[in-house]
C-alpha cells in the first residue's frame, strides 16, 4: 500500500533525480529503498505526471526476484507502452521469460502485462504463452488470467484466436476445479461467441453449474446465472429439478444475487400462469426483507423490479402494503418509488390503510413529497371506486384546513382531475374548491380552480363574480392562466348568458389586444370571430361533449410492461424504457465477419468497385473516375464520382454548425427509400463508408440527421442534411462541401449507405 506521503506537490528535477536513483546499484540490493523509489515513480503517474523518461530504468527494473517491484515495473510498463513503442518490445523478452517462472503468481502477472502491452506487431507473441498458461496444472491464477487473455487476443487477431481454437479450450474447461476459472471462461466464451448467440446450453452444462453455484462469489453468480437465463427446458419435471436447485441461492445476502435468480425463476415458469403466481408468491419474501433492510442505494433498484412485478401481476403484493409505508430517514428518490407501488398496491379492502398514511404525510416538511402525497390520493380515487368520498373527504380538509401554498395548489389540481374521472362528487366538492381561489398562489392552482368555474358553473352561484374577480387581475396573471380564463369564461357565457356578457366582453378586447403572449392573442381572436360567426357554432366547439374516463392508458399498456419483464435484471428496469430506447450498441465492432457492420461495409465497398469498372477499393480515387452511369455529364457532376474519406473523422460541433452556415449549398438528392431504415443501423452504415452523425432526432413524421465527411487527401469537409419522411419512405438532403466537386461523391455514399440498411 502507499503512503499518503507519496501525493505531495511535484518539485521540479525530481524524474532526474528518480532515474539516477533507479540506475544507481547500491539500490538494487536494498529491496526497501527501490520499492520506496519505485512507489514514488508510481504514485506521480497516478496523479497523471508524465513519467515516460524513466522507461528504459523501469523496463530493467522488471528483471527482479521481488514481487513488488515486478508488479510495480508491470504497472508501469503497460500504461506507458503505447507512447514508448519502440523501447517497450524490449520488455518482451523478459515477459515471455516471467511467463515460464516457477512462480505462479510472476507468470499470472508477466502474462497480464503482456497481453495488456497497447503496441504494434504484439500477436505473434501472445499465443504461445497463453496457450501455455491455459495448460497450467499448477495455478488456477494461471488459467483464469490466461482465459481472460483469450479475449484480448480475439480483439487484436479474431482469425488468431479462430486457429488456435480458444473456443473449444474454454468450453472444456467450464469442468475446471476452480471456480473463478469457471466463471471467467463463461466471460469468455460470452465474448468470443458474441456473434453466433453465446454459449450452447444443454441440461449437462446447465445443472453442472446449478451444482456450483454455491462455491462461486457473488458476481460470478450473478453472470453464470445471467448464463442460464437463456436456457429453455424441454420436460416440466426439469423445470421443478432446476428450481430446486435454485431455491437456496433466493436465501442469500446480495441483493444482486437475488434478483438473477428472480430473473431465472420467472424465467423458467413464464409460459406457465398457474406456476408462475406461485413463483411470484415465493420470491415476495426474500425481496421484501432485502428492500427493508438494505440501504437507500439497494432498495432503490429493488423498489424498481418489485414494481415492475406488481404491474406484471396484480394482487401478489397487495397484502404487504404496509412494507412499502415511507420512513421519515428514507431519501426522497425512495418515497417516491414507495409511494408509486402504493397507489398499485391499493385495493378495496386495504385503501383506507394506505389513504391514511398519504395523508399524514400532505404537509410533509418537504415539499416534494407533500406533494406527490396528494397526487397518489388522487390516483388511489381513481384506481379504487370504494377509495372515492374518503379520499374526497381528504382533500376537501387540507382545503379547509392546511393553508400551506403548494398543498392547496396541488390539492386543487387532484380534485380537478378527480371531478373530470367523478363528475357525480361535484357536489360535495364545488362548494369548498370554488372559494378557494383567493388562497391559491401557483399558476397550475389557479388553471384548475378557474377550469371547475367554467365547466360547472352552473352548479355554483357565485361563479361569474369569482371570474370576474380573476380578469379584473388579467394583466398580473400568467399565460397559462389568461388561456384558461378565456376558456372557462366562454364556456360559462352560454351557461349563464346575462351574467357573463359583459365580462366575456372585457376579457376578449384584453385578450385581442394582448401582443405579450401569442397564444392568448390568438385564442381571444378564435373565440371572438366564433362568437361573431355563429352563435350556436361557438357553443358547439367550446361546449363540446367530453367522453367520461374510464381508466388509465398505463393500465392497458401492458406491451411496454412485457417488453421490460423480458429485461428483467437489468437497467431498462430502473430506467424505466427498454435497452432499445436508451442503449445504443458500439459503431465499428467488425471483430466477426458475421458483424452487421462489417457486412454492410463489405457490401458497400464491392459496389463501389464494380460502380467503377473493376479494381481498386472504396477509397481508389482512379478506379471510380468517370460517370457511373456511364451517360456524359448530368447536371455538372457524375453522381457516382469517386470519394476518399477518412475512415474515422473528428469535427467538433462549433465547428460543424459554423461550416454550415459558412458553406454554400453545392448539392441536394431526393430519393424514394425500399425501407425505413433504423437510426443506429444507420449511423452504423454511414460510420462504415467514413460518413460520421453530428446530431439526429425524430419529431413528428421527419427523422433528421446532420452528418459529416472528412476527405483522405487534405482537410476538405463535405456536410449534409438529411430529412427522412417516414410517412412517404423518401428521403431528402441538402449538400455542403468546401470542393464543389466532392458533392456528388458525397451524395452517393449517402444514399447508397440508406438503401443498404
Amino acid at each position: 500500500t502507499m503512503s499518503a506521503g507519496l501525493f505531495v506537490d511535484f518539485k521540479k528535477g525530481e524524474v532526474n533525480e528518480l532515474k539516477q536513483q533507479l540506475r544507481d546499484g547500491t539500490i538494487d540490493r536494498d529491496h526497501k529503498a527501490k520499492r520506496a523509489v519505485m512507489e514514488k515513480v508510481i504514485g506521480y503517474m497516478t496523479l497523471g505526471l508524465d513519467m515516460a523518461p524513466l522507461f528504459s530504468e523501469m523496463i530493467m527494473a522488471t528483471a527482479t526476484k521481488d514481487l513488488v517491484q515486478k508488479k510495480m515495473a508491470y504497472l508501469y510498463v503497460a500504461n506507458y507502452a503505447e507512447s514508448q513503442a519502440d523501447l517497450a518490445l524490449l520488455a518482451i523478452n523478459t515477459l515471455q521469460k516471467d511467463c515460464r517462472d516457477e512462480d505462479p503468481m510472476v507468470r499470472g502477472l508477466a502474462l497480464r502485462c503482456l497481453c495488456s502491452l497497447r503496441v504494434n506487431n504484439i500477436v505473434e507473441y501472445l499465443l504461445d504463452p497463453i496457450t501455455r498458461s491455459l495448460n497450467d496444472a499448477t495455478s488456477p491464477y494461471v488459467r483464469k488470467t490466461a482465459v481472460m487473455c483469450c479475449v484480448r487476443l480475439h480483439n487484436l487477431s479474431p482469425r488468431l484466436a479462430r486457429s488456435a481454437n480458444f473456443v473449444q479450450k474454454l468450453t472444456s474447461m467450464l469442468s475446471d476445479r476452480d471456480p473463478q476459472v469457471v466463471a471467467n471462461c463463461v466471460c469468455a466464451l460470452g465474448e468470443l461467441l458474441k456473434n453466433k448467440g453465446g454459449i450452447e446450453l444443454n441440461k449437462g452444462l446447465v445443472i453442472m453449474l446449478l451444482k456450483r453455484l454455491r462455491d462461486f462469489n457473488e458476481w460470478s453468480q450473478c453472470t453464470i446465472l445471467q448464463l442460464l437465463s437463456n436456457y429453455k427446458p424441454d420436460e416440466p419435471n426439469e423445470v421443478l429439478d432446476l428450481m430446486n436447485y435454485l431455491d437456496e441461492r433466493l436465501r442469500h445476502g446480495n441483493s444482486a444475487v437475488v434478483l438473477a435468480t428472480t430473473r431465472m425463476f420467472l424465467h423458467l415458469t413464464a409460459d406457465n400462469a398457474a406456476v408462475h403466481r406461485q413463483v411470484l408468491e415465493r420470491l415476495k419474501p426474500p425481496l421484501i426483507t432485502l428492500m427493508t433492510g438494505g440501504t437507500p442505494e439497494v432498495a432503490y433498484p429493488l423498489l424498481h423490479h418489485i414494481k415492475l412485478l406488481v404491474q406484471r401481476c396484480a394482487g401478489v403484493f397487495d397484502d404487504d402494503f404496509d412494507n412499502f409505508f415511507t420512513r421519515y430517514s428514507d431519501p426522497l428518490y425512495i418515497k417516491v418509488l414507495k409511494l408509486d407501488i402504493l397507489v398499485l398496491l391499493a385495493n378495496s379492502t386495504n385503501f383506507q390503510y394506505i389513504v391514511d398514511e398519504l395523508a399524514s404525510h400532505a404537509a410533509d416538511p418537504d415539499e416534494r413529497t407533500s406533494r406527490k402525497c396528494i397526487r397518489a390520493l388522487g390516483l388511489i380515487a381513481c384506481r379504487v371506486d370504494e377509495a372515492a368520498e374518503p379520499v374526497l373527504k381528504q382533500l376537501l380538509s387540507f382545503l379547509a384546513v392546511i393553508r400551506i401554498d403548494h398543498v392547496i395548489s396541488e390539492t386543487a389540481v387532484v380534485a380537478k382531475d378527480l371531478l373530470r374521472k367523478l363528475p357525480a362528487s361535484a357536489e360535495m366538492m364545488l362548494p369548498v374548491l370554488s372559494k378557494c381561489i383567493t388562497h391559491v398562489e401557483e399558476d397550475k392552482g389557479k388553471v384548475a380552480v378557474i377550469w371547475t368555474l367554467g365547466e360547472f358553473g352552473h352548479l355554483i352561484p357565485e361563479a361569474p363574480y369569482v371570474l370576474e374577480g380573476a380578469i379584473d387581475l388579467y394583466e398580473e396573471a400568467s399565460a397559462s392562466v389568461r388561456l384558461e380564463l378565456l376558456s372557462a369564461t366562454m364556456k360559462l357565457f352560454f351557461k349563464r348568458p346575462p351574467e357573463v356578457q359583459h365580462m366575456l366582453g372585457r376579457l376578449l378586447e384584453a385578450a385581442t389586444s394582448d401582443a405579450s403572449h401569442v397564444l392568448v392573442h390568438d385564442r381571444g381572436l378564435l373565440y371572438y370571430r366564433l362568437l361573431q360567426y355563429s352563435p350556436q357554432e361557438a357553443a358547439a366547439v367550446v361546449g363540446a361533449h367530453k367522453e367520461p374516463i374510464t381508466g388509465f392508458a398505463e393500465e392497458h399498456d401492458t406491451e411496454a410492461t412485457d417488453r421490460l419483464f423480458e429485461e428483467f435484471d437489468q437497467l431498462s428496469v430502473v430506467y424505466g424504457e427498454p435497452a432499445a430506447r436508451w442503449h445504443r450498441p458500439p459503431c465499428g465492432e467488425e471483430d466477426d465477419e458475421s458483424s452487421p457492420a462489417q457486412s454492410r461495409r463489405e457490401s458497400l465497398v464491392h459496389e463501389e468497385q464494380h460502380a467503377g469498372g473493376g479494381g481498386g477499393g472504396l477509397y481508389d480515387m482512379s478506379a471510380l473516375e468517370g460517370d457511373l452511369l456511364g451517360g456524359g455529364d448530368f447536371g455538372g457532376g457524375s453522381s457516382g464520382s469517386a470519394l476518399a474519406l477518412q475512415p474515422t473523422p473528428l469535427l467538433e460541433a462549433e465547428v460543424f454548425q459554423q461550416a454550415w452556415t459558412q458553406l454554400p449549398q453545392t448539392g441536394d438528392f431526393d430519393t424514394r427509400l425500399s425501407s425505413i431504415p433504423d437510426n443506429a443501423d444507420l449511423e452504423a452504415t454511414l460510420a462504415a463508408v467514413g460518413i460520421k452523425v453530428m446530431a439526429s432526432g425524430t419529431r413528428g413524421d421527419e427523422t433528421k440527421l446532420y452528418v459529416y465527411g472528412l476527405e483522405v487527401t487534405g482537410s476538405m469537409v463535405c456536410l449534409a442534411e438529411v430529412v427522412i419522411v417516414l410517412s412517404q419512405g423518401v428521403a431528402r438532403a441538402t449538400i455542403k462541401c468546401e470542393n464543389g466537386d466532392s458533392s456528388a461523391g458525397f451524395s452517393h455514399l449517402i444514399q447508397q449507405a440508406m438503401q443498404s440498411c
